[in-house]
């Protein structure tokens, strides 16, 4: 008797259970209460709040930067984005310009590549992992970098001109940087699938189709 007391006193005491409507309206209402700049119907990612230049929009709908370092993929962006504005610019000039004498030269990138012994392939590789672990200050993975607070992804040092020194113009210039980046990277994509597709440089592709009837 006394213990159904107790019980009747304790369930009168507590919070009535949430219904099942209850909580998925309170689902709904955190959803609209955060949701992403770049698409309003989906929660706002953790990028959205990193504080980082561009990241600020919200665009992340696969939610990487909610488990995964939002510095590291900001650098891996970055580094990314670098490369392919170089490539970018190298497989439109490399298709009229070549280094005098060179015999394994060809202006279509795709066969250019297969003629490259193996042996320079190897160099190359070992080159960029060199310059990873000189980046990386002698550690295996840049994630080790981001343990200080201090550090910017995609910082390396390297500003001759001095641009970083007038707060604003580096702020826009990042910006811009970054813009330039993902630009190049759908151009590349672009450029390459275009030779895989057609067989040919990517100019002389443009003229076949511009000479079609």
């Amino acid at each position: 008797m006394a213990l159904s007391m107790l019980g009747a006193a304790t369930t009168a005491f507590s919070a009535p259970a949430m219904m099942p409507q209850q909580q998925a309206r309170c689902s709904v209402e955190m959803a609209i209460a955060k949701p992403s700049k770049a698409m309003p119907f989906l929660t706002a990612p953790a990028c959205q709040s990193s504080g980082l230049a561009g990241a600020d929009t919200g665009f992340d709908p696969l939610y990487f930067s909610d488990f995964l370092d939002i510095k590291w993929l900001r650098e891996a962006e970055l580094k990314h984005g670098r490369i392919c504005m170089l490539a970018s610019t190298g497989i439109l000039v490399q298709e009229f310009v070549s280094i005098p004498g060179y015999p394994g030269y060809n202006p279509n990138p795709v066969e250019a590549f297969s003629s490259v012994p193996g042996e320079a392939l190897g160099q190359i590789v070992f080159f960029m992992a060199v310059a990873e672990w000189s980046l990386n200050k002698g550690k295996y993975s840049m994630m080790t970098l981001f343990e200080d607070p201090e550090r910017a992804p995609g910082d390396l040092g390297f500003d001759p001109l001095k641009f970083g020194d007038n707060k604003e113009t580096r702020a826009r210039l990042e910006m811009a940087e970054l813009k330039n980046g993902r630009l190049a990277m759908l151009a590349f994509s672009g450029m390459i699938h275009q030779t895989f597709v057609t067989g040919k440089p990517l100019f002389a592709s443009l003229g076949d189709i511009f000479a079609a009837p």
